[in-house]
């Protein structure tokens, strides 16, 4: 695949060394339909990510992940603290960063290719480039020769796809993922965990990745953080050793899922 410079490689370059990719520093959030009186989405969280680092934020329902999800995109602002992005304060969308969510939004009325390249060109890039570089992503994501066909067309995994090929396109140094797989069938979730795990490999971004599945987590990870709810803090860190790819089998693994269970159930 060509390397196409963009605003995000830019952007990532400038930080100094050892500078982490993500520093997220003593962010809370508070909405206002809050009740009075109600505790916090999230308390006071601290976490650092590593250049290409692949963290999970795993959690049950309401406990704030997919909020803190969004304070790194930039979508939201924190009440109190600050996240930085390659050591400069995150203000909003963009800015190195791109998104996946579990619904794929892609454009309905736009083929697979036109999906793709809406992002290339979004970045600047020209129609005979943004073509090519939509060809090669839909290559990259395992979906070669569905170029002409319409999201309707395709399965929710192959959806998908185009959503991780789309997220590429903008060329970001982060992917942040909020629950991608969650809409899919058991069979069709373990395949597209291999298959980011490939194209995560293949381009070497830092991923920020968002599940409530403890087995998701322990096959995707390089770090797992757990989170527990009102307030969202962190409970438990647990860096993943394991060699990829991983098997359920792995009794180091099952050993891991267990202590991250209890982690879950006594908070």
């Amino acid at each position: 695949m060509r390397d196409v410079p963009s605003q995000g490689q830019a952007f990532v370059a400038d930080a100094r060394p050892g500078v982490p990719a993500i520093d997220i520093q003593g962010v809370g959030k508070t909405f206002a339909t809050d009740p009075v009186g109600t505790a916090p989405v999230l308390g006071s969280i601290d976490l650092s990510i590593r250049d290409n680092e692949f963290v999970v934020l795993l959690g049950r329902s309401g406990c704030g992940k997919t909020t803190l999800l969004n304070i790194v995109a930039g979508l939201e602002a924190p009440t109190s603290g600050q996240v930085l992005v390659a050591g400069r304060p995150v203000t909003g969308p963009g800015g190195g960063k791109g998104m996946v969510f579990q619904q794929n939004a892609l454009f309905p009325w736009l083929t697979a290719r036109a999906n793709v390249m809406f992002a290339a060109e979004n970045r600047g890039l020209g129609r005979g480039e943004a073509t090519l570089l939509a060809s090669d992503l839909l290559r990259l994501v395992g979906l070669e020769g569905v170029d002409a066909k319409y999201p309707a067309e395709l399965s929710g995994g192959m959806q998908q796809r185009v959503a991780i090929a789309r997220a590429l396109a903008l060329d970001p140094a982060i992917l942040l993922m909020d629950e991608p797989f969650g809409a899919l069938d058991e069979i069709t979730r373990n395949e597209m965990q291999d298959e980011l795990l490939r194209v995560w490999q293949a381009r070497q971004k830092t991923v920020l990745f968002v599940t409530h599945s403890i087995w998701e987590a322990l096959m995707l990870a390089d770090r797992v953080v757990v989170l527990a709810s009102r307030p969202g803090r962190i409970v438990l860190e647990q860096e993943i050793s394991a060699l990829r790819p991983r098997s359920r089998s792995s009794l180091p693994l099952v050993a891991l899922h267990e202590a991250i269970w209890e982690a879950l159930r006594e908070r």
